[in-house]
């Protein structure tokens, strides 16, 4: 009698879980990920944001200033970030007096000249018309460009790093030709302090 209670109860079991497994189904649903992918471009000063040019010499004024003697640091170091070509201007208004000081300090007696510190190199990745103190660019009012495209410059910080390195009037490359002895017997400017901000612009190639 118990063999067959049990055997009862093992049918009934076995129609349970047979009912439940034929019950069972599956069913399905998609989700859509969209990834977007925009353009980035940023451009970085990782020092040298601030430059103090001295000039306490008569070899000062006559042979200009260099960041081996005169200006401090005398370099700044930018870097780009870029997932596309781009290419680098550069321009500053006229020294003007911050403080003592009457007149003006025309810009191109500060010059600039760069050195590519990253993967990037000039003549393959990148170009720059002006890598020594002997090329070097004399600032403008209007902007000029600094660093342009060569083959493909699209990269991180790694790629792109590029010192600028700073004279002041040393009459080099395309710089003021006088000396700033010279502009100051002129009264072009005289002694005092003066300023004047520099504006680099990375501009995103299409």
């Amino acid at each position: 009698m118990k063999k067959a209670i049990l055997l009862l109860c093992l049918l009934f079991a076995l129609q349970i879980h047979s009912k439940v497994v034929a019950q069972l189904g599956e069913d399905t649903e998609n989700v859509v990920f969209n990834a977007i992918l925009n353009g980035a471009f940023r451009l970085y000063v990782q020092d040298g944001d601030i430059q103090t040019a001295t000039f306490s010499s008569a070899d000062d004024y006559n042979l200009g200033i260099s960041e081996t003697l005169g200006i401090v640091p005398g370099f700044t170091t930018v870097s780009m970030e870029a997932t596309g070509n781009w290419y680098l201007r550069i321009s500053a208004p006229d020294f003007i007096p911050s403080g003592s000081g009457t007149g003006s300090i025309p810009i191109n007696n500060l010059g600039v000249w760069c050195e590519a510190t990253g993967i990037h190199q000039f003549g393959t990745e990148v170009t720059c018309a002006y890598q020594s103190a002997d090329a070097a660019l004399g600032l403008l009012n209007s902007d000029v460009t600094l660093i342009d495209l060569g083959t493909e410059n699209s990269g991180d910080q790694t790629d792109n790093l590029f010192i600028l390195h700073w004279l002041m009037g040393t009459m080099q490359g395309s710089m003021n030709t006088a000396t700033m002895f010279s502009q100051l017997a002129n009264g072009i400017f005289s002694q005092g302090n003066y300023t004047s901000t520099i504006v680099l612009t990375m501009t995103e190639i299409p």
